[in-house]
């Protein structure tokens, strides 16, 4: 019965499609926590059309709308992972070879150092899987599914995680490209990789476009890093294409090349973790750390699985208790990874013109026994408890 149950609850959820074009919606809310504009008390937030018309403390609320009471919670904006390969095959980027744009294509080898700008994840994106489901009722709303093999690992997506259809997941088709730097051989192959998109700026050739978008800043370039020596030589890359909007992927060593990354403005994503400071056992606070120096940060769970995502909340909780300012706390799981991804105008706070992606919490987002009570995606409640 169990299994019944679970499957039917994620067939019901998968199957949430767009808000219906005459659904209006009041929100009533002891505490809206706007993000991009401090928090409002017993306010009101005003949906149509799956977007936010109005949202303050003194609101006409439309004849037509449907209210929503929730005068003792509070609204917040759905949450954002920036770094995820939840519900890819192999991580994304697994095989011999990919089908992309009705082609199909054999994986550059190498490795770590394969280049395969043309690989899409959209194109191995399967809907109905309860990971999907379960990181839905963790209150994300938004999930940028990246490839993990290669230099150039290919094109990552960005997803609801729900939807009948992938194609009723995507937002973003091609939301981001995403490489895996090393000093030497991998650098020379960003190097050159970028060079060939500045070179041919309006190729249609599925390899040599992205990298055409990404040396335009059309689309951003994700990195991942390993260690700091990595980062420098990475920063002298990044140099010589000045339009590249480029997000860092890191560990906790990189608080050792902070100032750098903070002068160049480079903005950096990392796991919401206490961890260790290089070779000993005393701990430090590495989203602190970095956003003191005036480094943007975004958040993913500390463990890329249901799970991880389901603890998501307490581990932000355990960065601020450590030392992390609130306010960046919040954006760092909203309105940060939003501006990385270039879907600020759309997602990552509570402004009108933007998706009603919404939760509803018993309390305080950053309080540990605050409970997710609902789901809003564009409008539309997916998931109540």
């Amino acid at each position: 019965m169990r299994c019944v149950l679970t499957y039917s609850l994620l067939i019901m959820l998968m199957a949430v499609g767009p808000v219906a074009a005459d659904d209006v919606l009041a929100i009533k809310a002891d505490r809206v926590e706007t993000v991009a504009s401090g928090v409002i008390q017993n306010g009101i937030v005003v949906v149509r059309n799956g977007r936010i018309t109005a949202v303050g403390a003194d609101v006409d609320i439309p004849d037509d709308a449907t209210i929503m009471d929730v005068n003792d919670k509070t609204v917040f904006p759905g949450l954002i992972n920036p770094f995820s390969h939840l519900g890819l095959s192999s991580g994304g980027g697994g095989g011999s070879y990919f089908v992309s744009g009705g082609r199909r294509f054999v994986r550059s080898s190498g490795g770590s150092s394969g280049s395969n700008p043309h690989y899409r994840v959209v194109d191995e994106l399967y809907a109905h899987q309860e990971v999907y489901t379960r990181a839905l009722q963790a209150g994300f709303t938004t999930l940028a599914l990246s490839p993990t093999a290669g230099t150039i690992a290919g094109q990552g997506a960005v997803v609801r995680p729900c939807g009948d259809r992938s194609e009723d997941m995507v937002i973003l088709e091609s939301g981001l490209l995403m490489s895996y730097f090393s000093a030497g051989q991998a650098q020379a192959q960003l190097r050159s990789a970028l060079e060939s998109g500045k070179k041919n700026p309006t190729s249609t050739d599925p390899r040599i476009e992205p990298l055409s978008r990404v040396v335009k800043g059309e689309m951003p370039l994700f990195i991942r890093s390993s260690t700091p020596a990595d980062t420098l030589h990475l920063l002298k890359v990044l140099k010589d294409f000045d339009k590249v909007k480029p997000t860092l992927i890191c560990g906790p060593q990189t608080v050792l090349v902070a100032e750098q990354l903070a002068r160049q403005k480079i903005p950096v994503i990392l796991p919401a973790a206490i961890d260790n400071e290089p070779d000993t056992y005393n701990q430090m606070n590495v989203a602190y750390t970095l956003a003191k120096a005036g480094v943007k940060i975004a958040c993913h769970p500390v463990s890329d699985t249901v799970l991880g995502h389901e603890d998501f909340f307490r581990q932000m909780a355990q960065l601020v208790k450590s030392g992390l300012d609130r306010d960046t706390a919040k954006r760092a799981m909203t309105l940060h990874p939003a501006e990385m991804l270039g879907l600020d105008y759309r997602i990552g706070s509570i402004e009108k013109g933007k998706d009603a992606n919404l939760l509803i919490l018993s309390g305080d987002p950053l309080a540990t026994d605050t409970r997710i009570l609902r789901v809003i995606i564009e409008g539309k409640t997916v998931y109540t408890p």
